[in-house]
Formats: structure tokens, C-alpha cells, sequence
């Protein structure tokens, strides 16, 4: 039977790919899809087959006016207000929009929480969110090991502006649900995680409310090609995200620790970033905007990534050895994870060293255990479900409705 699914997402690729994903897969099954989103992922959605709803995103113009992703704590803590004016943003475009009725389903991503569930308990709907990163519970909270690592207090006056602004936006809808339930940080509620359980910390202690189904790939992400020398000259392939402008520095002394290298090198530096910059590039390294990821990572020795949920798993999937070096705060977490499973190693930008990242790319070629920890991860994720699974859950949770 058809329904009606909304799936709501901040204007982030490492976010929207893997909703995307699941889209195209619910599309394909013949629901209706409407998808709200900025004017940059238009094109995006529209492949999926899903509907178009737009919206003025507060956090496109902040991205698109070159605000610095490298956040520092106090930035970081604020950012949680930023992140709740999109909720608004949100619930305005789907108020407006939905005149004909509600939705069958919500599915929203992670940040924007309290727009999922303030519809939900405006529309008496299910909900399902949508999480790019570590699931959160009673027991384990994502956002409070990120402020722990980046040293946010836990008395930052952000956090009472947040519940007040979040307390007074539910009251003049008439909602009497309580704010900590809206934005739900610490709440065991049905989610969608685009990792194996494996890779969860306190991963007991979830139930069946939360789905684990691993990486979830468009079918453009698994059917793209890389051409490449067919030789045994190891391959080394570094991205730091789409949000890649600050990290000019990490380029230069990656270009210049692997110039005269017995090695290649494919770097990707995303659409914002001028390669000019970075000068006569040696000839065993080529420099893109773009590339199809997880096709060149069939053919890579070490995977240098920024550390994104999304990249992670990529690596896993096609059982690659990373060198990890997160630069935005949500990666520091992902990355902590992932080095402690024995899947890389964890080096930061900031302070990386021509010689730190020569003797670990050295260490990841030949390392076979890693390559072993990365064989049971695989597996773990191979058998998760994939975007079968994601498109099931909320599948479920539409029948249990009603």
C-alpha cells in the first residue's frame, strides 16, 4: 500500500546522501516522497523521484556566505540555536505546504529534531530520524561526548537560550509536549543509523526502536566507475569532506609528503576550493573537485578522510584502511570510534606533520590488522540491511499507525 512519507534534512551532504538514499528506495516501492530542502539539492532530490518542497534555509546562507566550519566551542554550543531556527524554517515550509493533509511519516534528520516532532505531535504522525552519525539514549548522548572532546561546559548559556526559544515556539503552537521531549538528545526513540550495531557505542543498550542498518548508497554511489593504472603501485586517496575550504593547509603538506613518493595519489578538495593554490602538483598526485567515491576506494591502498559516517563506512564497505583526520567536531566523534574498532588511525589536521602522515600511510599500506578489523566490520555491515532495511523500518512504522 502507498503513503506518504516527508523527510526532513539540513542542507549538509553527509546528511542528505544517505536520506536520498532511502528515498530512492521508497520511491521504488511506489510512496509518495516529499522532501524539504534548500535550493542547492534541488537537482538531488528530483533523481530520487521524490517531490520537491523548498524552503529559505538559515543554514545554506550561513554555508554559502563562507562561514568557518572549524568551529571552536563557543561557536559550536551557538550553533545548537542556529540549528533550531532551521527547525522553524522547517515546520513553516511544511505547514504551508501541506494544506491538503499531512503526511503518512516523518523521517528527519538528526539536527533538526524538534522540527520532526513538533509536526509529528502537530499532525499526530510517526516520526523516524534519520541519523548520519552515533545513535543517542539514556545511557550514551552524541552531542554530550562531542562538547566533552571540545570542551563546550555544560553551563554555556546557549543551552537555556535553546530550551527557551524551543519552549516558546511549541507554546504558541499549542503543543504542551515538554521541550527536552522535542529536541530529544537523550531519548531512546525509532531511528534510522547509518552504521552496523558494531560500530555503536554502548550498543547494548539499545532496543529494536533503533535500526542499525549500515552504509545506505544511492545507486549512482555503487554503479559509478574510476578508471585506473592497472599496476601494483599503491594508491592512496584522500577527501576532506564537502566542506573542505579550511583545510588548505592539510592539502599542502599532504601534496608536499607525497611528492617523489613510490605511491599515487587522487585528492579530492570539493567545488569551493581553488586548486590553484596549490601550486605545480607533482605528477603522481591528481587533484579533483569530485569524484566517485566509493568507486576509486575499490582500487585504494589508505583512505585519508575527514571522518564523516558516510566516509567511514565507505571505507569499510570497500574494506580500506583510513587515516582519520576530522576536522569538524561531529567527525571527532565518529573518528574516536572508529580507531578504537582498529580501522585506521587518528591524526588531526591541525597538527599533522609531513613526516606523521608519511609514517602512517606507511604503517596503513602493509598493516594486515587493520585490514583483518576491517574484514569483521565488513561483514557486520554487509549484513546490516542497507537501505532494504531502512525502507522496512519505516515501512513498519507507517502499519503500526494505522
Amino acid at each position: 500500500m502507498s503513503s506518504h512519507i516527508a523527510v526532513l534534512c539540513i542542507p549538509a551532504h553527509g546528511h542528505i546522501r544517505p536520506a536520498l538514499a532511502v528515498t530512492e528506495e521508497l520511491v521504488r516501492r511506489g510512496h509518495r516522497v516529499s522532501f524539504l530542502t534548500p535550493e542547492g539539492f534541488t537537482l538531488s532530490v528530483g533523481q530520487t523521484g521524490a517531490s520537491v518542497v523548498p524552503y529559505n534555509s538559515p543554514l545554506a546562507e550561513a554555508f554559502a556566505a563562507g562561514h568557518d566550519v572549524d568551529l571552536p566551542p563557543d561557536q559550536m554550543a551557538w550553533s545548537l540555536v542556529m540549528l533550531q531556527i532551521e527547525s522553524e524554517a522547517v515546520i513553516r515550509a511544511a505547514e504551508e505546504h501541506f494544506t491538503d493533509g499531512p503526511p503518512d511519516l516523518i523521517f528527519h534528520d538528526t539536527p533538526l529534531a524538534f522540527a520532526g516532532r513538533t509536526l509529528g505531535a502537530l499532525w499526530n504522525r510517526p516520526v523516524v530520524q534519520s541519523v548520519p552519525g552515533l545513535a543517542s539514549n539514556a545511557h550514551y548522548s552524541d552531542m554530550d561526548t562531542m562538547f566533552d572532546m571540545i570542551g563546550v561546559p555544560e553551563d554555556h548559556p546557549a543551552i537555556p537560550e535553546l530550551f527557551r526559544r524551543a519552549g516558546e515556539f511549541a507554546g504558541e503552537h499549542g503543543l504542551s509536549v515538554p521541550t527536552e521531549e522535542l529536541l530529544g538528545w537523550h531519548m531512546p526513540v525509532d531511528s534510522v543509523v547509518y552504521a552496523p550495531r558494531v560500530f555503536q557505542t554502548a550498543q547494548e543498550t539499545f532496543g529494536d526502536e533503533t535500526a542499525f542498518v549500515g552504509p545506505c548508497f544511492l545507486t549512482e554511489d555503487l554503479t559509478a566507475t574510476w578508471d585506473t593504472p592497472q599496476d601494483d603501485t599503491p594508491l592512496v586517496v584522500i577527501s576532506m569532506g564537502t566542506m573542505s575550504q579550511a583545510q588548505s593547509d592539510f592539502f599542502h603538506t599532504c601534496v608536499r609528503a607525497l611528492g617523489g613518493q613510490p605511491w599515487r595519489a587522487v585528492i579530492t578538495v570539493g567545488n569551493g576550493f581553488d586548486i590553484a593554490t596549490l601550486g605545480t602538483v607533482p605528477s603522481n598526485i591528481e587533484v579533483h573537485p569530485w569524484i566517485p567515491q566509493v568507486a576509486v576506494l575499490e582500487h585504494a591502498d589508505v583512505f585519508v578522510t575527514s571522518g564523516g559516517l558516510g566516509s567511514l563506512m565507505g571505507g569499510v564497505h570497500t574494506g580500506t584502511p583510513m587515516l582519520m583526520a576530522p576536522h569538524l567536531p561531529e567527525h571527532q566523534v565518529t573518528c574516536v570510534r572508529a580507531a578504537e574498532l582498529g580501522l585506521g588511525e587518528l591524526l588531526y589536521p591541525q597538527e599533522a606533520t609531513e613526516e606523521q602522515i608519511l609514517a602512517a600511510l606507511q604503517h596503513l599500506i602493509t598493516d594486515e590488522g587493520t585490514r583483518t578489523q576491517l574484514g569483521r566490520v565488513r561483514e557486520a555491515t554487509a549484513a546490516a540491511g542497507g537501505v532494504t532495511r531502512a525502507a522496512d523500518m519505516l515501512e513498519s512504522r507507517i502499519r503500526v499507525a494505522g
